[in-house]
């Protein structure tokens, strides 16, 4: 299932990779050339950038979506771009794509 990034989701990228921790800059290289190989299968806006988003996983930017509970996180894999999670904890059904960055409050972990 290997795609381009929607321009939604290169945009969230973006703005996930605008907060400063260590190892940011390689993560920014390496989001120039991601893609999309799998998404979550109960229907929410998740996307994972390679193909095992369960080993080595470390959470790297927390953010929550204002004017929701719910929540998204960026992670990586064992050093590499992993994925972004969307945490639905809201009462209503989870969106069809990720939430527009400018909704987004970033903070670093």
């Amino acid at each position: 299932m290997e795609r381009p990034l929607t321009p939604r989701e290169r945009d969230v990228l973006d703005a996930l990779l605008a907060v400063e921790f260590d190892g940011v800059t390689e993560l920014r290289r390496q989001a120039r050339a991601a893609t999309v190989v799998g998404g979550c299968s109960c229907g929410c806006p998740s996307i994972d950038f390679v193909t095992e988003p369960g080993a080595g996983l470390h959470v790297r930017v927390n953010a929550a979506i204002r004017g929701t509970d719910d929540e998204l996180f960026l992670y990586t894999v064992d050093g590499r771009l992993g994925g972004i999670e969307y945490v639905g904890v809201s009462d209503t059904a989870d969106p069809s794509e990720l939430p527009d960055p400018a909704l987004l409050i970033l903070e670093p972990v």
